[in-house]
């Protein structure tokens, strides 16, 4: 069975998370996407630490499987003549660019659908392609801040955090792929290519979810509330008797009752809590929420995070352990989602990554991360229909 992507080619021009994460994610619906580097340095995300493996970094090898690496000096004449023919057999051309960037290299899409008028150039910046930010830097950190993430993330009253992982990123590749399918989608009908622009902070704005859609109809700022949830209670992290963690979530009538109804029975000293009359209606947890909390916190700190996983599946509680990734890589949902998958490397030899979360219903592949300009060659002369001697003249002058 052919993958969803299969006749889909894909130039990639990114560097560091969230253009690598766009096109790793196509490249695991099978798209064939060639990663477009510079000769002798590459994306910048081969040499970031802390970690490394036979000298790859870890954080390259974590965005980048499914790819073909070539290496082209776009600002040579002859390395922007070779990616002229490129885009001549692409569906795509992604980048994640500063604004501005695509024109001085002469491969904006004014100039790219005069050479191929199907190809759908998109981009991935921190603030878009127009406005007042448009030309200001952007990283993760930025666009948490700017999109409100931080106002609502951590204890009120407390310093302001932002959430671990990096959600501004992940959200600005996530989006630029969507926008890719969206925009490869429109082609099949109409046979013309597209500009696609994704915003890392519009990712941050549409990722507001209820917490927006909330403030704009009160016009109520909210604020952070730690491990909780503003209409949901309980929802809140609990400490266990063996000083780990867990999370419980109740967002209906009928899962706190059964919660209720859980802590009652299995918890000496507690017997009660099904039948309180304060906590019988979401209004009332709402005002008594600070009570109600604190006899959860006793009552689950009476047995271990263990117990309280077989517990929770045993009274179907919407309740779960806190895990770290050490953790999250040993559940055995994880585990048969086939979400940590294995590649033989050249040089490194078997590494592990997550895995592809869209399942499709087709065989999984996955090929390991590219040696920087591992592929040149093939590509040279298979997609271009350059000759040795013309792919080695090409060498000679530094264009590859």
């Amino acid at each position: 069975m052919s993958m969803p992507l299969e006749d889909v080619r894909i130039i990639e021009l990114t560097n560091v998370l969230g253009g690598p994460l766009a096109g790793r994610l196509l490249g695991d619906l099978g798209a064939e996407v060639i990663k477009v580097e510079q000769p002798g340095t590459g994306d910048s995300s081969r040499k970031l630490g802390p970690y490394f493996l036979e000298g790859e970094s870890a954080y390259f090898l974590g965005f980048n499987r499914n790819k073909k690496s070539m290496t082209l000096n776009l600002r040579t004449k002859q390395g922007l003549e070779v990616f002229y023919q490129l885009v001549k057999h692409a569906d795509v051309v992604l980048d994640n660019f500063r604004p501005g960037v695509l024109d001085r290299l002469k491969i904006n899409y004014e100039i790219l659908k005069t050479i191929n008028p199907a190809v759908i150039s998109a981009s991935l910046s921190g603030f878009g392609q127009d406005g007042p930010y448009s030309q200001r830097p952007a990283f993760d950190g930025v666009v948490q801040a700017m999109g409100g993430a931080m106002s609502v993330t951590g204890r009120q009253n407390e310093d302001p955090v932002y959430m671990g992982f990096p959600m501004g990123d992940v959200g600005g590749g996530w989006g630029l792929a969507f926008g890719v399918l969206a925009a490869l989608h429109e082609k099949s009908r109409t046979g013309i290519g597209k500009r696609v622009d994704v915003s890392m902070l519009d990712m941050q704005v549409s990722f507001q979810a209820h917490l927006g859609a909330f403030y704009l109809a009160s016009g109520e700022i909210p604020n952070p509330i730690g491990s909780g949830h503003p209409s949901n209670i309980p929802a809140k992290s609990f400490k266990t008797a063996d000083e780990k963690w867990v999370q419980i979530h109740c967002s209906t009538e009928p899962f706190w009752f059964k919660t209720a109804e859980m802590i009652s029975t299995v918890v000496p000293d507690f017997s009660f809590l099904a039948s309180d009359n304060r906590f019988m209606s979401a209004d009332g947890r709402m005002q008594y929420r600070n009570d109600l909390e604190e006899i959860l916190d006793k009552a689950i700190s009476t047995k271990d995070q263990d117990e309280w996983k077989e517990l929770f599946v045993e009274w179907d509680i919407p309740g779960a352990p806190i895990n770290n990734l050490h953790d999250v890589f040993l559940d055995p949902q994880v585990i048969h989602r086939n979400m940590l998958v294995e590649m033989e490397h050249p040089t490194i030899g078997t590494i592990k990554t997550a895995g592809n979360p869209i399942k499709t219903g087709h065989d999984e592949k996955f090929s390991p991360p590219p040696l920087l300009g591992q592929h040149t060659q093939e590509i040279l002369s298979g997609i271009c229909g350059y000759s040795d001697a013309e792919i080695e003249a090409l060498a000679s002058s530094g264009a590859i």
